[in-house]
């Protein structure tokens, strides 16, 4: 009898074996991509205000900055707390130092941050980071600026390219691995961007018809994964000891 009563509490030893595999298969959490705008952004800083970079309001196209100003444009991914601001700091001294006001005209410094190779389109490669300044009419716009010292592609009233890079394509919705992005980072608001109107006002000179990104996530995580795995665990090695018990009896 105590061989015909191990059997089944074998086999339902090796069930719970078999749904503790299934389990942790289910739990597992798999590669989960993030779709993002790679864009030319507009960043700003005031004449007057702290060498700190400010995410553009306005578009290019209609924001006329002041003498002592700063702009800044930087390819990137929209949101990524790698931090899609330039890497120079708008610091008008020392960008413009040297430079004189001239009459009818204002200074403006100017910084173009192609980004890093991660953030470049396949088979592009970023040109070189710019920092420089111009002398300009007082009316200028951001976008006269930048024209100013760079060949600008705009389409659909949006800038698209700065010096050729990218080569073709226009703000497009990308996959990004959610492992590119740091959880423990906090950025601020002014580093999101969460529609498409933040990035016309940033990046456009008039509205876009583009869609919103969005944005994918895991449905578990490893601590829930641990978690099952523990509870079959201890489920299985009760069954296992009754079953001991059983056939010592």
């Amino acid at each position: 009898m105590t061989t015909r009563g191990a059997a089944p509490t074998h086999r339902s030893i090796s069930a719970v074996a078999l749904i503790a595999v299934l389990m942790v298969g289910v739990a597992t959490p798999s590669a989960v991509a993030t779709t993002t705008y790679r864009y030319w952004s507009y960043w700003i800083a005031d004449a007057g205000t702290s060498p700190e970079w400010g995410y553009a309001s306005e578009g290019a196209g209609t924001r006329v900055p002041a003498d002592g100003s700063v702009e800044g444009w930087r390819f990137g991914l929209a949101g990524q707390v790698s931090d899609i601001k330039p890497s120079i700091d708008p610091d008008f001294e020392s960008i413009c130092a040297g430079t004189e006001r001239q009459d009818d005209t204002k200074r403006v410094g100017v910084v173009i941050d192609p980004g890093t190779v991660d953030e470049s389109p396949d088979g592009e490669q970023p040109g070189a980071l710019m920092a420089t300044c111009v002398v300009v009419d007082e009316s200028a716009t951001g976008l006269a600026i930048a024209q100013a010292v760079a060949d600008v592609r705009v389409e659909s009233g949006f800038v698209c390219g700065i010096d050729g890079y990218p080569a073709s394509e226009c703000a497009p919705l990308v996959e990004v691995p959610t492992t590119s992005r740091a959880d423990d980072a906090s950025p601020t608001q002014s580093d999101e961007v969460d529609n498409v109107d933040q990035i016309d006002a940033a990046s456009g000179v008039s509205d876009s018809p583009d869609e919103p990104p969005t944005q994918e996530t895991s449905p578990t995580t490893p601590l829930a994964a641990a978690l099952t795995v523990s509870v079959i665990a201890v489920v299985g090695f009760a069954l296992w000891r009754r079953s001991r018990q059983a056939a010592t009896r």
